[in-house]
């Protein structure tokens, strides 16, 4: 009887993956739980290559790289749908929202604020050096191994929240980061003016310039270099 049931379990079909149920408080933690992991194994990453530590921080305030979280976002939002479709599916659809996003992210950088956060002008199939069709095929690599095998768990992980204070803490956890990426912004845009040599006028000016000046913002994304003149706003 045993080895006829194994039989019939071998010859059943696999169970399909279905996509994970994810609700916009997921969403939210995710951002953070990504940001944060992002942010740790991007700095040991830095310090085994140049062996020294560097701030890979990406928020004026607190440890988060956000270019993770919004990345892990991103992949649950356009790739969870997909998720009982073939790997090569996965790979593919990956690949175009990992490229595009850091396509857009690239240009960005470099058009607000004269930032070339990473380049591969010199790569194969390069659109514009800010990625290039490696990188996007690594990244729908990455996109299907978070949707496949970290998707399930970090939801599961992110469930262990108390259902009594979930919506409180979600909505305290969204406040900080409207408020954290507000701030970086506008004290990126400061340091832009200020690097292009004009002086702080108006409060706000001169808030970021007391408070996120110079000397602050070199040290926390100290691999980040401005040039106005590359700007184009």
């Amino acid at each position: 009887m045993h080895l006829t049931g194994a039989i019939r379990r071998a010859d059943a079909p696999r169970e399909s993956r279905q996509p994970v149920d994810v609700r916009f408080f997921h969403l939210v933690w995710l951002f953070l739980l990504l940001s944060f992991v992002g942010l740790v194994g991007e700095t040991v990453a830095s310090y085994v290559v140049d062996g020294r530590w560097e701030s890979r921080a990406g928020f004026v305030v607190g440890p988060f790289s956000p270019i993770y979280g919004a990345g892990a976002v991103l992949f649950t939002v356009f790739l969870n749908p997909l998720r009982d479709k073939p790997v090569p599916v996965l790979v593919v659809a990956g690949a175009l929202v990992g490229g595009l996003f850091e396509y857009l992210a690239g240009w960005f950088f470099e058009w607000r604020y004269g930032i070339v956060a990473w380049s591969y002008i010199d790569q194969p199939l390069s659109f514009h050096g800010h990625t290039c069709a490696a990188i996007a095929l690594v990244w729908g690599i990455i996109g299907t191994v978070w949707v496949v095998w970290a998707l399930p768990r970090a939801v599961a992980l992110v469930e262990r929240i108390p259902k009594n204070v979930r919506r409180p803490l979600t909505a305290l956890a969204l406040a900080f980061i409207v408020a954290d990426t507000a701030c970086t912004l506008l004290a990126f845009d400061c340091w832009f003016l200020r690097t292009s040599g004009q002086e702080p006028t108006g409060m706000v000016q001169q808030f970021f310039a007391t408070y996120f000046g110079g000397s602050f913002m070199s040290a926390r994304f100290e691999t980040i270099s401005m040039w106005p003149v590359l700007a184009s706003r």
